[in-house]
């Protein structure tokens, strides 16, 4: 369907299938290093443990690539980082990432971006603040904006990637798909502009 997203598990990971323009299919999965560092390549990790669902089996042996090479980034980190560094106000991936499984990065970019312009232009305009109170007002700002959503989506995909803490939320939530919802929502903020 054109407005799913799958969410499929595998050893060390999970991955999402969602429909895109032109009809392709993107595929996107997230796998720690200690599940990927025992084969060669991508493709020797997709055959060994991906193919383990047979999901993702079907979808990457009937799918043609859109592209030669599979695309790929490694060594990510989702851990705190400054949101301050040398005077500077981290916005962006800068600042903190989220999972990708919650669909919020580009977002969160945004309104980071925001809340840094806000409290500029309130200093510029105003007068009203100096350096280290808009650097102390900007962190407090990005947590009370940004951290929750980043905690839910750093537990959600701490249990994705464990086969039977998957499978138990997946099936909780399919026996109880009301709390999908919810669960969505503590990975997303207020809309900016309504």
């Amino acid at each position: 369907a054109d407005d799913l997203v799958s969410l499929h598990h595998f050893e060390g990971g999970y991955c999402g299938i969602s429909k895109v323009e032109d009809g392709l299919i993107n595929v996107c999965y997230l796998v720690n290093y200690s599940s990927f560092k025992k084969y060669r390549s991508i493709i020797a990790h997709q055959q060994a443990v991906l193919y383990q669902n047979p999901h993702l089996k079907t979808i990457f042996e009937t799918c043609v690539m859109h592209s030669e090479q599979p695309l790929s980034i490694g060594q990510i980190s989702f851990q705190s980082k400054e949101k301050v560094k040398d005077h500077i106000l981290m916005i962006g991936d800068t600042a903190g990432l989220i999972h990708p499984l919650c669909g919020n990065g580009m977002s969160m970019a945004i309104h980071s971006a925001k809340l840094a312009a806000e409290l500029l232009t309130d200093h510029l305009k105003k007068g009203m603040l100096q350096r280290d109170e808009i650097e102390l007002l900007y962190q407090k700002r990005w947590k009370e904006t940004f951290s929750r959503r980043i905690l839910t989506g750093r537990l959600i995909s701490g249990m994705l990637e464990n086969e039977k803490t998957s499978s138990l939320l997946l099936n909780g939530l399919a026996t109880f798909p009301t709390l999908l919802k919810p669960l969505i929502r503590l990975t997303h903020g207020k809309p900016l502009m309504t």
